[in-house]
């Protein structure tokens, strides 16, 4: 343990960091609507919140707002979550690192990718 505010004590969670970390806003989410279009594509997903993604009713893929206002991606697998930082506006580079995330992490809950698109 190891002394708070005003004297207090507070032991270090995992549950109150997580709950400490604030989701990205949608209107910060605006550069990967591409990727999103085509995430909303697969087999499975929803969207329940702008950003914030399921499959098969499993968490999947989800943002939040970091230490210096910096974006990070949270993208579920088999082993646990996935933690990307994304700049904002997101280098090609860091969008096709998270794409690549996206299928395998997708590919390990047993579903099917569509085929790529042409073009």
């Amino acid at each position: 343990m190891s002394p708070g505010p005003r004297g207090s004590t507070s032991v270090w969670s995992p549950n109150r960091y997580y709950r400490s970390v604030a989701h990205c806003p949608a209107e910060l989410l605006d550069d990967l609507a591409d990727l999103f279009d085509e995430v909303r594509s697969w087999t499975g997903v929803v969207e329940k919140k702008p950003g914030v993604f399921y499959v098969r009713r499993e968490p999947f893929l989800h943002f939040h707002l970091v230490e210096g206002g910096r974006r990070r991606a949270d993208v579920k697998g088999r082993a646990g979550w996935v933690q990307l930082d994304l700049p904002r506006p997101v280098s090609a580079a860091r969008r096709q690192a998270l794409r690549r995330e996206l299928r395998i992490r997708y590919a390990e809950k047993g579903v099917a990718l569509p085929s790529r698109r042409q073009g």
